[in-house]
């Protein structure tokens, strides 16, 4: 019989690291860094290892991240705990969308395990993303490319701009997709 391995990636360090650590009983931590790299002394004792994430830009970020966890994910158990840091907000949105096992951020000195949460994205939804992705369309040749009528265009589009991952030209005839848009198709 094979253990399935548990494996934590996160930004944390110090204390609250050590708590989210010993809540998960992990095996592996992968330790997500901007700048220099620095351990945490965790990663003394446990396997795994330290990616840098050396870009300004968030959607690279998130798709950097999201490599981590779905290579993370092949090996068993995948946890995420961050901060409110730098990547911490991208980090969390991340295993939010990858649905990891858990997700943890820290309050005070204590980790603090958080609900998952599901976006209302339909298959439609998604694939009017991924057209406006590659170029910014009118409703016409969203239509035509996605395979739905007008109507459900609008109505698609509409529901899109009000969770901003879509926006609408000054001009109102082309609509374009957002970075958060972006992150949700990454």
């Amino acid at each position: 019989m094979c253990d399935i391995m548990k494996t934590l990636v996160s930004n944390l360090r110090g204390r609250c690291l050590f708590d989210v650590a010993m809540k998960t009983q992990i095996d592996g931590l992968i330790s997500i860094q901007t700048g220099e790299v620095n351990d945490s002394g965790l990663e003394k004792f446990v396997k795994g290892g330290i990616v840098r994430i050396d870009t300004q830009d968030p959607i690279e970020a998130a798709r950097r991240i999201s490599e981590v966890i779905r290579g993370a994910r092949k090996h068993g158990e995948v946890y995420v705990a961050s901060d409110g840091e730098e990547l911490g907000g991208i980090l969390s949105f991340m295993a939010h969308r990858e649905g990891v096992d858990a997700i943890y951020t820290c309050f005070g000195e204590s980790a603090v395990r958080i609900p998952p949460l599901k976006m209302d994205i339909s298959d439609t939804k998604l694939r009017i993303l991924e057209v406006l992705e590659e170029e910014s369309l009118n409703a016409v040749l969203i239509s035509r490319k996605v395979g739905i009528s007008r109507a459900m265009v609008y109505k698609h589009l509409s529901a899109l701009m009000d969770m901003g991952l879509v926006k609408q030209s000054q001009m109102f005839d082309r609509y374009s997709i957002t970075r958060a848009g972006k992150l949700v198709i990454i």
